[in-house]
């Protein structure tokens, strides 16, 4: 009866880790833009982010541009749970080229939309829609 016991625990507890773990891999596909700022060199900009629905925060992005002119940000979930707010991040820091031209934020069902674009006239980085 003991070692039943001990089994259902452990079992109980791996389920519980898992779930707090896991949950932050989820992508954030509802992150809108609050703010940003570019560097005064150009070499970086910097993205104050929000999620838009009423649960949950971002811990971090991975750019998936892969280095070339646009840069497509995927966002995601902080670990903890569904509304945790462990290890919760506002605002990024996105290394720039000279030729870089487009910042999208991943959206649902694979997509992206465009939130940023550089004027390559005047090297000024406007919003294409306002958020907030």
């Amino acid at each position: 009866m003991k070692k039943r016991a001990i089994a259902v625990i452990t079992v109980i507890v791996v389920l519980v880790v898992t779930f707090l773990i896991g949950t932050g891999f989820r992508k954030r596909t509802d992150v809108a833009l609050v703010d940003y700022s570019v560097s005064e060199d150009g070499a970086a900009i910097n993205l104050g982010v929000q999620v838009s629905s009423p649960m949950g925060y971002i811990r971090g992005f991975k750019n998936n541009g892969g280095g070339v002119k646009p840069h497509y940000l995927t966002f995601y979930s902080t670990f903890g749970g569904l509304n945790s707010s462990f290890g919760t991040v506002n605002t990024f820091v996105l290394e720039l080229e000279a030729d870089d031209t487009e910042i999208y934020f991943n959206r649902p069902n694979g997509g992206y939309e465009l939130v940023l674009v550089k004027n390559e006239e005047t090297g000024e980085w406007l919003r294409t829609k306002e958020e907030y």
